[in-house]
């Protein structure tokens, strides 16, 4: 009856948030329950000192680290919560806890905000990770085939992807990377009919779907297989309606079918606030040929000398001979580009939850810990932005220079157009203007300095076509 009583005294104490116990084996306890009561920065801190007197030869080591991975995912620090899964995982010091750290790293690396040196090429990619659920195996295998493909060790890539068990969705993400082998051998046609394979799997990521879809919409773009190619288009809009590059894609297109009108419409549509971050020099150029194509040579001349309003910065570094990477201007527009999107979003939520740390109520020591890890953890977040920025802004400045230069080939195109007479560009041949009619069920609008709402990207621009043929 006594050890009853004692032991309901014990868990009635640890039920409230209060001082941390100072018996480890009690503290342990604590950190349990307060994780359960939803006290995440309590368990935090109770864990954190059963931790200070314990060994890796400790049976409760891990679960101690397990405790502050699962409070530092309550708390919002994935970064802190990535660590501890990956010193759990890579310890294999407690084989039940794998699969969970395993998951719980799946569950970071999900968010898009990750350190992929240290969780993919660190870990995940090269390590030798066995006997874990079905749908983990697959996840581990995929990213070990993929790593393979990437440095070329294209054996190494398909025994990983064959073990992939099927059923599993990364039977595809394997596929997939097999169609972007075969469109990187210029076999277009072959191409196509895996990702229309792919598109069809029965267990498939949505993500995937998404970017098989849009890889099926730029090869038949690529083939001039138009009219498939906008079908495709505008099915995906639906699934990422804050994509300005999808709008540039699907501008292209319609450039290249003679719709001009239809073109300009989603070009000027890209002028609306949400898609500020949309770093593509070409669209300029895009809304200058369209418009030189209908003789609109006033209009024309604005809408390139536009590219020098948009990167005028960067351009002036780039002929002040300014190193790239010393280029505020590049570096910026460089960091909202795609191919560097994981690693400045990593490196922004690097940031955003050590400032975080200031405002949640720390156990001092985990505090002064967490401190230091998120120091290193920006330090590196930044070393790795670099890594991959350095690509990226030459990339982008040879970009930069090439659209300058068809820029000012079309400025004197222009000139020599206005002397000559309106005579049209080569090219197809232009698709009708609408016609536009009082009544019906149709609305026109004639802009005059107001602005439009970010839904309103189905627009076509009603513009005359001024050339004497």
């Amino acid at each position: 009856m006594r050890k009853v009583l004692l032991s309901s005294l014990i868990f009635g104490v640890l039920g409230c948030a209060g001082a941390i116990p100072e018996n480890r084996e009690l503290a342990f306890v604590y950190a349990v329950d307060q994780l359960k009561s939803n006290r995440p920065e309590a368990a935090a801190g109770a864990a954190w000192r059963y931790l200070q007197g314990a060994t890796v030869e400790d049976p409760r080591y891990d679960r101690a680290q397990r405790l502050l991975a699962r409070a530092s995912e309550d708390m919002g620090l994935s970064y802190a919560a990535a660590q501890w899964y990956l010193d759990i995982a890579q310890g294999r010091r407690d084989p039940e806890l794998l699969a969970e750290s395993v998951r719980g790293l799946q569950t970071v690396i999900d968010t898009g905000a990750f350190d992929e040196d240290a969780l993919i090429d660190g870990y995940l990619a090269s390590a030798d990770i066995e006997g874990l659920p079905t749908d983990l195996q697959a996840f581990v295998l995929y990213h070990q085939g993929l790593r393979d493909a990437r440095l070329n060790r294209m054996r190494w890539s398909k025994d990983n992807f064959a073990r992939i068990p099927s059923g599993t969705p990364y039977v595809a993400d394997a596929n997939y990377v097999g169609a972007v082998q075969v469109v990187a051998q210029r076999k277009l046609s072959e191409a196509i009919e895996q990702l229309k394979t792919i598109e069809g799997a029965a267990n498939i990521r949505p993500k995937l779907l998404s970017t098989a879809r849009r890889s099926l919409a730029r090869l038949y773009a690529n083939t001039r297989q138009t009219d498939e190619a906008l079908k495709r288009y505008e099915a995906l809009r639906a699934e990422a309606p804050e994509d300005p590059e999808l709008l540039l894609e699907m501008a292209w297109v319609h450039y290249e079918k003679g719709d001009v009108r239809r073109a300009l419409g989603l070009l000027l549509a890209l002028d609306a606030p949400i898609y500020t971050d949309l770093i593509a020099p070409e669209r300029f150029l895009l809304e200058a040929l369209a418009l030189r194509r209908l003789c609109q040579f006033g209009p024309a001349r604005n809408a390139a000398t536009r590219l020098k309003a948009k990167h005028g910065g960067a351009l002036d570094d780039l002929y002040a001979g300014i190193p790239l990477m010393q280029s505020k201007a590049l570096r910026a527009a460089a960091r909202r580009r795609t191919p560097v999107k994981t690693r400045s979003d990593f490196y922004a939520r690097v940031q955003f939850e050590r400032n975080q740390l200031s405002s949640l109520s720390l156990d001092p020591a985990v505090k002064e810990h967490l401190e230091a890890l998120y120091k290193r953890g920006e330090e590196e977040a930044r070393r790795g932005l670099d890594e991959g920025l350095t690509q990226e802004v030459d990339i982008l400045a040879e970009e930069l220079l090439a659209a300058e230069e068809e820029v000012n080939v079309l400025l004197h195109e222009l000139g020599v157009g206005l002397l000559r007479g309106r005579s049209r560009s080569p090219g197809p041949a232009l698709a009708p203007a609408p016609v536009v009619e009082a009544g019906g069920r149709t609305a026109f609008f004639r802009f005059e300095g107001e602005f439009w709402t970010d839904e309103l990207d189905d627009l076509i621009v009603v513009a005359e076509d001024r050339c004497i043929e």
